[in-house]
């Protein structure tokens, strides 16, 4: 009977729990840039311009382009010319949304964009690192996103460490890429700042595979997927189909082994 336990626990645990950023689980084409606009001084944020693109890319490279099962490339895009000071001040739009942005007044761009910010309504706390989202779409496919560093004196950000900041912006990244909150408090992507989260989670991995499948990998398929509000918790249904077909298939061998054994007594 033991035998029979193990193995219909071992065919059934399977479940995930990441979420995306839109209601469509909209996404980039598989190559994306990164830009920083050339307006952003980041006087407050501890780095210059250049560096805190270098970190972005460096927590691009680190976390998102290593993922095996994801068909992801990111690069560096360089600077995103630019004197409108909105991107400095204005307001993100960072709610759910399928086709545009209403109420930001940032300004809609192309690709993954960064400018450091002194919002008061986003950045209220100095705790407050960052915000992002998309912000520019094509049916399902995202065009654009914005991240925004917290520009304000006295913000956090500035007294993270440099392996911290580059935590910070490969979570905004995430996000930029279509990616939600998750409530695995290991995964990159989990809704609260958290110490030594230094890699991907397999919360993380499953998310970014659905929103960027590599060649015939469809472990997490689009149509098992299905989302009930803005950042509720998705659960792939598909996957609990095989995991009732496993357990079923795992008690049929369980009973076999253990009818096997009576026999044998």
């Amino acid at each position: 009977m033991k035998t029979l336990i193990f193995t219909s626990i071992f065919f059934s645990l399977n479940s995930f729990a990441f979420r995306l950023n839109t209601n469509i689980g909209a996404a980039f084409d598989n190559e994306v840039k990164i830009f920083i606009t050339s307006n952003s001084d980041c006087s407050e944020t501890g780095v210059d311009q250049d560096e805190l693109l270098d970190i972005a890319m460096q927590g691009a490279r680190d976390y998102w382009n290593n993922v095996p099962s994801a068909d992801l490339s990111l690069k560096r895009g360089g600077i995103y010319e630019t004197a409108d000071n909105l991107f400095l001040t204005g307001e993100l739009c960072v709610n759910d949304t399928d086709s545009s942005c209403s109420g930001s007044t940032v300004p809609l761009v192309n690709e993954i964009v960064i400018a450091c910010n002194n919002n008061a309504t986003h950045f209220s706390s100095n705790n407050i690192l960052a915000v992002s989202s998309p912000v520019k779409f094509s049916g399902k496919e995202i065009k654009g996103s914005i991240i925004l560093i917290n520009n304000s004196s006295g913000t956090d950000f500035a007294e993270l460490s440099r392996d911290e900041k580059v935590s910070v912006l490969a979570h905004e990244i995430g996000h930029a890429l279509g990616l939600g909150h998750t409530k695995k408090d290991e995964a990159l992507m989990y809704y609260k700042t958290t110490e030594h989260r230094f890699a991907l989670s397999q919360d993380d991995v499953d998310g970014i595979t659905y929103l960027y499948p590599r060649g015939a990998v469809d472990a997490i398929s689009c149509d098992g997927i299905i989302p009930s509000a803005f950042g509720s918790e998705y659960s792939n249904t598909r996957s609990l189909y095989h995991s009732l077909l496993n357990l079923i298939f795992g008690l049929i061998i369980g009973l076999f082994i253990f009818k096997t054994v009576h026999k044998e007594k």
